[in-house]
């Protein structure tokens, strides 16, 4: 009801404000400023006041000082308020608006949606932790810059789909992180479809248990997602039932070797190609061929597919593009071959699952060897770092422990939590990791440099520092030769 009534006022309360700002010391003249809940919204909201804010919003038990200064609007939940306001402020969306969540898989299936809509004729973007993708010559000129990150906040979100809609690009899929469901920063987009790839282990030093990360992953369903428009869920993932349960929206699964909507099996692997059945309803789709590395990747793609169709095309159309569709940028990148004939892979596998699957991926595709080069990041769950030293262990034939983002953590300590009793190489600097990985690998081995991806920096203590995996292994190759 509060949300509602809200809503309706929206319009009544923007007209005669400048902006909307979240930070009081960016605060302007004519501008509504939303105050978040910390332990400074006191000093925050004087400090607006000062530089002009005509407009305070925020809880009840923080306004009762100002209401004489200014004009203040009070809401229980502020950021749920700030989404609304950045939706009724940025009025425009795209028509086509997608979203996925998940722990492993948002980038890959954001991606792989954007392309079959590429593929079909249509301008499409996507966007998330790999950043903004888009056809270049779609590119509007005044389209303003965007960080990659997973989920962007409010403000920067809807002003993003609002130019994306504005240049006629309105075909766009995102991905939706836990952390930007529970602070509400896309509620309010006006989805076609939401889809859900797994839950794992992850970001359990925000979300302390798995119960609590689930339920962030389930707002996007029940309280983002219209309530008839479909959902997209994967079958094999251990948590579908209980999602099922919860969400009222039509639902299409999809999965591997497992009864759903849409299935694949018959899953065979030669080479880099990775050929499948397809089963949609009761409709039977041979030998269906995907040019990327990884089995896992058919889940990706039957999430895709899933999501595609659930926002208006047909699978006729959709499947004569599955050989054509590109890996994602750091997912399971092959980066090339040393001389004696052996693979370098760069995937952004960062927790248990992930590396679990890539490391399985990649033995299907290698005749010799499994390396893998790995850390984990400083400040972050220390609880999964033991467990992917045992998962490295118990797949991989080589395993080499780097320094991955140690931040504010000592990068000693964090190796020896990973490497425990298994007796790893360690190499700190990760340039010369990689260095030593691809230097004594042979004829069929397989080199997985995991856990930064796409990313182009280092962090150590407070700063980032220019590296990338797939820079430093082409470099290694390119002297090779």
């Amino acid at each position: 009801m509060i949300k509602m009534q809200f809503e309706k006022s929206l319009d009544s309360l923007l007209e005669d404000v400048l902006s909307i700002c979240v930070d009081s010391r960016l605060v302007k003249p004519g501008d509504l400023f939303v105050c978040i809940p910390c332990e400074r919204e006191i000093e925050n909201i004087a400090q607006a006041i000062a530089n002009g804010a005509t407009v305070i919003l925020g809880q009840p038990k923080v306004l009762s000082s100002f209401t004489n200064q200014v004009k203040c609007v009070e809401h229980a939940n502020p950021r749920l308020a700030l989404s609304l306001l950045a939706k009724a402020y940025f009025k425009i969306q795209p028509s086509i608006l997608v979203a996925v969540t998940g722990t492993n898989g948002k980038s890959s299936v954001v991606s792989l949606v954007r392309q079959f809509w590429q593929l079909l004729g249509h301008k499409a973007a996507s966007f998330g932790t790999v950043g903004l993708e888009i056809d270049p010559l779609h590119i509007p000129d005044d389209l303003p810059k965007v960080p990659p990150l997973t989920t962007y906040d409010s403000l920067s979100f809807f002003k993003l789909l609002q130019n994306l809609a504005a240049a006629k690009i309105n075909h766009v899929a995102f991905e939706a992180s836990s952390h930007g469901l529970e602070q509400y920063r896309i509620h309010g987009s006006a989805l076609a479809v939401a889809g859900f790839t797994n839950l794992t282990q992850d970001h359990l030093d925000y979300h302390l248990t798995m119960e609590s990360y689930l339920e962030a992953k389930t707002k996007l369903f029940t309280e983002v997602l219209a309530s008839n428009n479909p959902a997209v869920l994967n079958a094999n993932s251990p948590y579908f039932e209980r999602l099922a349960s919860v969400i009222s929206n039509p639902i299409i699964s999809y999965g591997v070797d497992i009864k759903a909507d849409l299935f694949a099996t018959n899953v065979r692997i030669y080479g880099a190609k990775i050929i499948f059945d397809l089963r949609y309803h009761n409709q039977v789709f041979g030998d269906i061929t995907l040019n990327l590395a990884g089995s896992f990747q058919v889940e990706n793609v039957l999430c895709a597919i899933a999501m595609v169709i659930g926002a208006g095309e047909s699978l006729d159309s959709i499947l004569p593009l599955v050989p054509l569709l590109k890996s994602v940028n750091g997912r399971m990148e092959f980066i090339g071959s040393t001389p004696t004939g052996a693979d370098v892979y760069v995937d952004y596998a960062h927790t248990p699952d992930a590396l679990e699957r890539a490391l399985i991926s990649l033995r299907a595709h290698t005749e010799g060897r499994v390396w893998v080069v790995f850390g984990c990041g400083g400040d972050r769950d220390i609880t999964k770092r033991p467990i992917m030293g045992k998962i490295a262990a118990d797949l991989s034939d080589k395993v080499i422990v780097t320094d991955d983002n140690p931040r504010n953590e000592d990068p000693a300590s964090i190796r020896r939590q990973v490497i425990g009793n298994f007796g790893f190489k360690e190499i700190a600097d990760r340039s010369h990791a990689i260095m030593y990985c691809v230097a004594h690998l042979e004829k069929g081995d397989s080199l997985l440099i995991a856990g930064k991806g796409h990313e182009m920096g280092q962090i150590i203590g407070d700063k980032t520092y220019p590296f990338s995996d797939k820079q430093q292994a082409e470099i290694v190759l390119a002297g090779m030769k």
